[in-house]
């Protein structure tokens, strides 16, 4: 239960020894062997034991969980019933029960199809615009688009809300001013039947679809591999089936199922296929297939590309030539691209192999290649596409692009002098580029925005950051994209994203939520991915109240760790987001406090305070939190440290390093120079009284090297030092009067890689990785100690001696506790679209 599992499992077999047929020993050892994803042992062990007894309800949902990993639906299915049949209200069975989708049972009865007369397209690219048919003929129309994510928290992105939850966004939506919505994948039967009704109750409100056709990449990067090429093909053909409410879809793991009878065909503005293809895998297929050059479609030709190019213009054909041969329908059709694989050059983007050979000729003794994709070496281009007469909706660019990365958005030349009507914008510079590649051709911005995180993952010259800004930020930020968009000339933009998805995850914190699969159970502050939603997924109310004043008497019915005859308490408690902590000083007045949480062992850790202030503490600590008045700062003991930050590179020649101007929004302790982060090389925590505590500063922009040698410095900042305000931006409160403040930590500042299993990082013998490079223990408890120091100069503690240490723990959780709440980027978004003026291209510029 504690999540010890190598352990667990030497006992249950040395049980299994002694007792073979032990049931629990044999049950247990099945356990085991699920967590560690060894599913065909866990099958035979819990089969074993119900062909001993069918009853032993242990084994049956063991059974259960192996089936629906192994995506056997029916199996699962059957024996989560048995559960329930024996213990009705069991919360396992119940849960998966209501993952799993219905048997499909008989099809309803449809009308006849009847195929149009002629071919049929409700919309059409024409230049750089895409028009739609209406009473009055064709329109121009400009894509104000929202991207659907539907993962609520807690879920996997499999687990789609119900119908009513798809009805009250559509609604809300188009409130918003949203004209079209964009989904990557096949959403149940609900979501097309609420837009259905919403359209037909709101005809002046009628939102249109962009529909995606969701992949992994394939086996060997072998994109015309038979297989797993006919299983992307057959997925098209059903995306077009179930918008014309013609798609019977049994259960299958990880994917939307049921009977769709909603026909959206008229409100379908086009197809985005795909995904945003790696590099490597484009190059890998690139270098396989040399000799594929052409496509001579009948619908879209490709002329003079690569083998990827080539491929996705036959996979776009597919989903058209299906929906002409089955419905004699036709929309634009695109597939997704990114800065990344965009057919630009850019002179200040060089390779991982090049950059490693400059640095060796400085003299420098590279220890790791950077983990960095090699953004600039092959590109697709989507103007090598070209419909035919028998396709008259047409083709169109589609790319995801935002404003911090990769870097050569920030630092080519080009776009760091660019100037939109709003001012100096790297993006602005990166979308004109883009668009006069595309000259005649529809470009859609299909994903666009920025997170409201407290971390941030990379950091951009206007301050326009991957993550780290506040709620009234974002939504300026948001809104000042959507117009550089349109004033770029695009045809549209689709905003990045309706709701916070927990289950995402970032490159600067991915390998630290452990085990993966559970942060969607808890909200990362930190990492940027999770915050993008024009509606918030906060979690849960621990305590009552939008301001630490709103909130005391909240905290009055939370016993204190510590309570003493003056006055002073300390108190904590926590919600999926935070562990919170509350001093209140009673009738002493003090300039600094320290708080110290023993994470792991109480005999490890750092035994005095940062700078051996005050006395020794009567256990080990490993991250020390200082408050003073204008300042809230967490640090670690150096070997809690989560990240090495290297200097070696400090004596190489100066002059040939470039300083990265970021001009606003600077972020706490910004560093710059030549900086490299690593892993430490070991976590584990050791006794020590040095009194040596580190920042918690993280590098978020590599140094990056130019084709031609130069050099730019690294960029991070201290995302220990926390911002003083009240949620959700803020992170920490004080009540003037009393002296009282309330702090909010994020789980990951504390080194807690799943704060809803109390799993932490730690390395050694007993700790568990889950298949990565760091190790993880589950805890009971934390300690948490204070000193403060009055105005006087004296150092008061707790716990008062001989009192223990007190001892902090809450209830682990399954299911977590969150409300949805409307950002400001939601107001700040309708009013952006209801005043942009129309955007008139002459000669192919806005």
């Amino acid at each position: 239960r504690e999540g010890q599992i190598q352990e667990a499992r030497d006992l249950f077999q040395r049980a299994r020894e002694r007792c073979p047929r032990h049931v629990g020993a044999r049950t247990g050892l099945g356990y085991t062997a699920l967590r560690m994803e060894l599913l065909t042992e866990a099958q035979d062990l819990f089969a074993g034991v119900l062909e001993d007894d069918s009853l032993v309800v242990d084994a049956l949902v063991g059974s259960g969980m192996v089936a629906w990993r192994l995506g056997d639906i029916a199996a699962a299915r059957q024996a989560f019933q048995h559960v329930r049949d024996v213990e009705p209200d069991h919360p396992v069975a119940n849960e998966y029960l209501s993952r799993i989708a219905p048997e499909l049972g008989p099809p309803p009865t449809r009308l006849p199809l009847i195929l149009p007369d002629s071919t049929s397209y409700p919309s059409r690219v024409l230049g750089d615009r895409f028009e739609v048919r209406s009473n009055h003929g064709w329109e121009p129309f400009y894509i104000k688009g929202m991207n659907l994510g539907a993962a609520l928290p807690g879920r996997h992105p499999s687990e789609f809300p119900e119908s009513a939850i798809y009805a009250r966004w559509i609604d809300q939506m188009a409130e918003m001013g949203v004209n079209a919505i964009r989904v990557y994948t096949i959403h149940p039967p609900s979501f097309y039947q609420a837009l259905l009704d919403h359209n037909a109750d709101n005809p002046e409100e009628q939102l249109w679809l962009i529909h995606g056709v969701w992949t992994e990449l394939p086996p060997e990067h072998q994109y015309d591999d038979t297989e797993w090429e006919n299983e992307f093909f057959v997925e098209m053909h059903r995306v077009v089936d179930v918008l014309h409410g013609r798609a019977d879809i049994g259960p299958r793991p990880g994917h939307a199922s049921g009977h769709y009878v909603a026909d959206v065909s008229q409100f379908v503005l086009a197809y985005i296929i795909g995904r945003e293809w790696e590099p490597f895998s484009v190059a890998s297929y690139n270098e396989q297939r040399p000799d594929l050059t052409e496509w001579p479609g009948k619908y879209i030709t490709v002329s003079d590309g690569n083998a990827m190019e080539v491929w996705l213009g036959r996979a776009c054909e597919e989903i058209v030539a299906y929906e002409m041969a089955t419905y004699r329908a036709q929309r634009p059709v695109a597939y997704t691209n990114w800065p990344t694989l965009d057919p630009l050059h850019h002179p200040t983007e060089t390779t991982v192999a090049a950059e490693i050979e400059y640095r060796e000729t400085l003299g420098e003794v590279v220890k790791r290649i950077p983990r960095e994709y090699d953004n600039d070496t092959l590109g697709l281009d989507a103007t090598r596409m070209s419909r035919t007469d028998s396709f008259p909706a047409g083709v169109f660019a589609a790319f995801h692009a935002y404003p911090y990365y990769p870097d050569f958005m920030i630092l080519d030349p080009e776009y760091s002098t660019a100037q939109s009507s709003l001012g100096p914008s790297n993006y602005f510079g990166y979308l004109s580029a883009l668009k006069d590649y595309h000259r005649n051709m529809a470009v859609v911005i299909a994903e666009y925005g920025v997170p409201a995180s407290l971390g941030i993952a990379h950091l951009q010259p206007q301050g326009w950051h991957h993550g780290g800004h506040n709620e009234r930020r974002m939504a300026e930020i948001d809104a000042r994209l959507t117009r550089e968009i349109a004033e770029a000339g695009m045809a549209g933009g689709a905003i990045f994203a309706w709701i916070d998805e927990w289950f995402k995850k970032n490159w600067i914190v991915i390998e630290y939520e452990i085990p993966l699969d559970r942060n969607r159970l808890w909200f990362n502050r930190l990492d940027a991915e999770q915050h993008y939603g024009m509606i918030a997924m906060d979690p849960g109310e621990v305590l009552a109240g939008e301001t630490l004043s709103g909130r005391m008497s909240s905290w009055q019915n939370i016993t204190p760790l510590y309570s003493d005859q003056e006055g002073t308490r300390i108190s904590a408690a926590v919600d999926e987001a935070y562990l919170w902590l509350l001093f209140e000083p009673g009738k002493t007045e003090f300039e600094e406090i320290l708080i110290g949480f023993d994470i792991l062992e109480p005999d490890a850790g750092n035994f005095r305070w940062p700078n051996k202030v005050a006395s020794e503490l009567p256990l080990g600590i490993e991250f020390a939190l200082r408050l003073t008045d204008d300042e809230v700062r967490l640090l670690a003991d150096r070997r809690s440290n989560p990240v090495f930050i290297d200097t070696v590179r400090a004596g190489l020649p100066e002059d040939r390093v470039l300083v990265r101007a970021i001009d606003s929004h600077v972020p706490s302790g910004m560093f710059s120079g030549r900086f490299e982060q690593w892993f430490q090389d070991e976590y584990t925590t050791r006794r020590n009284d040095d009194g040596l505590y580190d920042s918690l500063r993280v590098v978020t922009n590599r140094p990056r090297f130019t084709r031609d040698g130069r050099e730019y410095a690294a960029l991070g900042y201290d995302r220990g030092v926390l911002e003083q305000g009240p949620l959700p931006d803020g992170s920490w409160e004080r009540l003037e009067a009393s002296g009282t403040i309330e702090v909010r930590i994020p789980w990951m500042l504390l080194n807690f890689t799943d704060p809803s299993s109390r799993r932490v990082l730690q390395d050694g013998a007993a700790a568990e990785t889950f298949g990565g490079e760091l190790g993880t223990l589950t805890i009971d408890s934390i300690g948490i100690v204070a000193s403060a120091r009055d105005v006087d100069g004296q150092w008061t503690t707790w716990p008062r001696s001989p009192e223990p240490a007190a001892r902090f723990t809450w209830p682990t959780w399954e299911a977590p506790n969150w409300k949805e709440r409307r950002r400001l980027a939601f107001d700040e978004m309708r009013r952006t679209w209801q005043t942009m003026l129309p955007v008139v291209l002459v000669d192919g510029k806005p």
